[in-house]
């Protein structure tokens, strides 16, 4: 899977945009077949879009097999298949231990051996250092927070606080032979703790025996997914209350006149919200109906919604698009509706998150009497917006 062919795949998504845009600006009014064709073209668009976004997850997930190991795969024909190009031996040895611990159910000694060890009150835990990075990928895939945000990684729970500064000193005019001022900067705290989100993979035990399947492959997708889509969604609206604190809870910068709509003119409002030197390394989390509506949006250079589209695509491999500059990513954050926040612009490093090694429990027993056995996957989280002028929130009208 090369990254030529994402690449091409980019360039396609970029030619259906400008066909979108085409229909668009020649069209004041669409006809029902100019409507049909833009809704066939956007579709294309998506379809495109998740295409890549699923070949990057696997190129991140393993490499390519080679020509060699992919024909002993398909046409089994007993040959040793050894999976070392791209990954170093040592590390493609605690993953080959790792497949030999889950396939025993955790009893076999020596694969338990090599892998890392935690400590629970239920008993050990074990997991490669090459499978945790893996699935931390994984979880990236369902919210790009856990890549772009201040992340702080702890080898254990133990609560962290963290000095934030909420307002700066004055400085003030001093006349000659006059007394300097003693200000203090207002200075706060912020508590991170470590919720504990986790899931439970079951799988068969004749899956388990198979040795053509993929044991640690799957988990580790399966894990990915739940896990991603429970810490994506709390890092974007968690209350901050017994949970992490999701961006949402930025300040407003921007409260749109629409229960529902944004136009082009309210987008730029937004940005200019936050204060210039945050801008520099600022960039969107959205709610991806807000961002369908945005992309229609041009700016009112030459009159009303006569100039550039205000979202441009991102046609290298792995760039995101942009929105009037800053890099987009999609969160879950709430669709367009009545006071929602659909929307937050800011520095990602004045939000941190904070999250402990990943665990995984071997459970034997617990589902032994429908032939399956579990797999515990657990990870530790919180986050804050440790820099609130950082951060600004775009809120749909009431």
């Amino acid at each position: 899977m090369s990254v030529d062919k994402i690449t091409a795949l980019r360039q396609k998504a970029a030619h259906e945009l400008v066909e979108m845009r085409r229909i668009l600006d020649e069209n004041e009014v669409l006809t029902a077949e100019q409507a049909q064709e833009y809704d066939r073209r956007e579709a294309d668009f998506d379809a495109t879009n998740e295409t890549i976004a699923r070949m990057e997850k696997v190129a991140g997930i393993a490499p390519a097999p080679s020509f060699s190991e992919g024909r002993s795969l398909a046409l089994g024909d007993g040959e040793d298949v050894v999976i070392d190009e791209g990954v170093g031996a040592e590390k493609r040895g605690s993953v080959d231990m790792f497949d030999r611990f889950l396939r025993s159910k955790g009893t076999d000694v020596e694969a338990r051996a090599s892998m890392l060890v935690g400590t629970s009150s239920a008993g050990g835990s074990w997991v490669p250092q090459i499978w945790e990075s893996n699935l931390i990928q994984s979880l990236v895939l369902s919210t790009k927070l856990f890549d772009v945000a201040n992340v702080i990684e702890t080898t254990n729970g133990q609560v962290i606080n963290l000095p934030t500064q909420t307002a700066d000193e004055q400085i003030a005019l001093v006349t000659e032979e006059g007394t300097y001022s003693n200000p203090n900067p207002t200075t706060s705290v912020a508590q991170l703790n470590a919720y504990k989100y986790g899931a439970i993979v079951k799988v068969s035990e004749e899956l388990l025996a198979d040795a053509a399947f993929d044991i640690s492959g799957y988990i580790q997708r399966q894990a990915g997914r739940y896990l991603g889509n429970q810490i994506g969604a709390v890092l974007a609206t968690g209350s901050g209350s017994s949970q992490p604190q999701g961006i949402k809870n930025a300040t407003v910068g921007v409260t749109l006149a629409n229960t529902t709509a944004t136009t082009s003119d309210e987008v730029f409002d937004a940005q200019h919200s936050l204060s210039a030197p945050y801008r520099a390394n600022a960039a969107w989390f959205v709610n991806d109906t807000w961002l369908k509506n945005v992309r229609k949006l041009k700016s009112n250079v030459g009159g009303a919604g006569t100039g550039d589209y205000l979202l441009q695509p991102g046609l290298s491999a792995g760039a995101p698009n942009t929105l009037l500059g800053s890099p987009v990513y999609i969160e879950q954050l709430d669709a367009p509706a009545s006071t929602k926040i659909v929307a937050v612009y800011g520095d990602p490093q004045s939000y941190i998150v904070r999250r402990t090694p990943l665990n995984i429990t071997v459970l034997r027993e617990r589902f032994a009497d429908v032939g399956d056995i579990g797999f515990k996957v657990n990870v530790r989280v919180d986050a804050r917006i440790a820099d609130a002028a950082g951060m600004r929130a775009i809120k749909q009208a009431t």
